[in-house]
């Protein structure tokens, strides 16, 4: 009986270290290059966490939050320079999953479009 206990607690344990592995992964993958002409910012206040958002003038939500493992520590300055109404070419990690809540994650502003 203990036995079967201690399996469970390591199947557990590994299905949660699976799950955070995925879910952290999604913000890294499918990078693209993308423009955006932008329609709103805000702030979205969630707990303890908050996260800059961004709208687009086709009603596509993006985040701009920091990745640890891709060394982005600067979204405080992204979200400062996209300017409303302004177009951009940027660079977007991540998928947009309306049931989890994720957004494509805007990493780099690649320059301002004229």
């Amino acid at each position: 009986m203990r036995v079967f206990g201690v399996i469970l607690v390591i199947m557990v344990i590994i299905a949660l270290g699976f799950g955070i592995y995925k879910v952290c992964s999604i913000s890294y993958s499918n990078p693209e290059t993308i423009e955006i002409e932008v329609k709103d910012k805000f702030v979205k206040i969630s707990g303890d966490v908050d996260k800059y958002m961004v709208v687009d003038t086709e009603n596509n939500t993006y985040e701009i939050t920091d990745l640890l493992f891709i060394g982005k520590f600067n979204s405080t300055d992204i979200y400062n320079q996209l300017e409303i109404g302004h177009k951009y070419k940027v660079e977007v990690t991540g998928i947009r999953n309306n049931f989890w809540s994720f957004y494509k994650n805007i990493n780099k502003i690649i320059e301002e479009v004229k």
